[in-house]
């Protein structure tokens, strides 16, 4: 063989060595620069692998039902229509069921952190009517959605992909197999990963924190979750108000986060129906009843439950749903009257 012959031959043979080395690389999809960006935070800051990420992201797309569902809210309906949603037959009597069956756990997280059981119990209702309905939408598709393909919210939902990102790594869960809501809660509890990360508690002690089949977890989860914004154990969540004159308006507009004392709103026409200690601090708010517009008194721990859920809706049919719950669990225990025969 000539030298020239060998010279052709070696480098036929680089060329077809390179061409076989690029047809098994896998190809770097492109991506959206916002994605691009996030991904290059996550190796940085977490050091997760780059292709990983790549390949993972090259899979997503936006979900049109999450887009629907987060333009169309179940909390946006007036409390009238919301409230035959949530505060049901189906659900007290379940929520009476659940409550029976974890009794011991529900009394114990009221004991740690202060929380009644029954309102424990009508959030899990509210949530996922007791784990029945805990979301159908792939977390993570959700998030993208929200986070890449929205621009309204998409700083907050880039972070909570943050957070699922870790705690599926944390957890060794497959992220593409993690179902949850239209916005990416998880779990029985319905908690944003966030929320996951920062307040769910390993309530059963077994090593590991499971929102979805650790009915302990969840309870000590939501408790916790609870407490930690500040639930005061003993005290009322809302009264009905009675209102004269024209002033308690400038107080409605100020919102439900309690900011005067009952003293100081009994100037401006407001007072509560119980008997409630004058520096109580309260917001006050109206719900759209069938019948014309109702107004609460908002105490602390009502805007306590608004930080699960940020709408007078929601927190309302927790606490309706909880009064419901607890009154048909202790009517089921009351011993029977004997009726004596004339």
């Amino acid at each position: 063989m000539t030298f020239a012959r060998a010279l052709l031959t070696a480098w036929l043979l680089f060329l077809g060595g390179t061409f076989s080395t690029l047809a098994q690389a896998p190809a770097k999809v492109k991506l959206k620069p916002d994605v691009e960006k996030f991904i290059t935070q996550m190796v940085q800051q977490h050091r997760f692998d780059e292709n990983f990420l790549r390949k993972l992201f090259s899979q997503m797309k936006g979900n049109d039902g999450v887009v629907k569902a987060i333009n169309a809210p179940a909390t946006s309906k007036p409390w009238y229509e919301f409230r035959n949603i949530f505060v049901t037959p189906t659900r007290t009597a379940g929520g009476v069921a659940f409550w029976n069956d974890n009794a011991e756990q529900l009394k114990r997280a009221r004991d740690i952190y202060g929380v009644p059981e029954e309102i424990i119990v009508a959030i899990i209702g509210v949530e996922s009517i007791y784990g029945k309905r805990t979301g159908s939408f792939k977390v993570i598709e959700s998030l993208y959605t929200l986070a890449f393909e929205m621009p309204e919210r998409a700083n907050y939902f880039r972070s909570e992909m943050e957070q699922f990102l870790l705690l599926t790594r944390e957890n060794s869960l497959d992220p593409l197999s993690v179902k949850g809501s239209f916005a990416g809660a998880i779990g029985m509890p319905q908690f944003m990963p966030t929320s996951y990360r920062r307040f769910a508690v390993d309530f059963d002690s077994d090593g590991k924190v499971d929102l979805w089949d650790s009915v302990p977890d969840i309870i000590g989860s939501v408790a916790n979750y609870l407490h930690t914004f500040g639930w005061i154990g003993g005290q009322a969540v809302v009264v009905p108000a009675r209102l004269s004159g024209t002033e308690f308006q400038d107080i409605v507009e100020k919102g439900y986060k309690p900011h005067l004392t009952l003293a100081q709103m009994l100037p401006k026409g407001v007072e509560p129906t119980e008997t409630l200690s004058a520096d109580l601090v309260a917001g006050l708010f109206s719900l759209e009843a069938e019948q014309g517009p109702e107004y609460w008194l908002a105490l602390n721990n009502f805007y306590v439950i608004t930080r699960y859920n940020r709408s007078k809706n929601y927190a309302m049919a927790v606490q309706q749903l909880a009064q419901a719950i607890a009154r048909e669990r202790e009517s089921q225990s009351a011993p029977a009257v004997a009726v004596e025969n004339p």
